[in-house]
């Protein structure tokens, strides 16, 4: 948390295999790049902003630690989600690009209905 407070803006960036517990720093983040194992070069275009963000999220990600433990590793999406300081919540298909909440065709393929 201190680096939190003496750096700000402070950009958070992750690569995830597995689902991850955002709350536990989302809310210090000045901003949050989620990647699933894309190419540095990649990264660096959304940073310098070359490039918009695009991707959705293929999982979802669990509100806390006791949303993880409740959850039933056999059952697919059926844990609450986190929901950011602005409101998002991070379920299957959501994204966010320079403009805003992503909200093409493959959002309404992939979110959950």
């Amino acid at each position: 948390r201190r680096l939190f407070q003496i750096l700000k803006p402070v950009i958070v960036s992750v690569t995830l295999s597995n689902p991850m517990v955002f709350s536990e720093f989302e809310k210090d983040a000045g901003a949050l790049l989620v990647n699933f194992g894309v190419q540095d070069q990649a990264l660096l275009e959304i940073l310098c902003g070359n490039t918009s963000p695009s991707g959705l999220l293929p999982m979802q990600m669990p509100a806390d630690m006791k949303t993880v433990e409740m959850q039933h590793e056999d059952v697919p999406e059926d844990m609450k989600c986190y929901e950011d300081s602005d409101g998002h919540v991070y379920d299957v298909g959501f994204g966010l690009s320079w403009k805003g909440v992503i909200k093409d065709g493959r959002v309404a393929k992939y979110k959950r209905k």
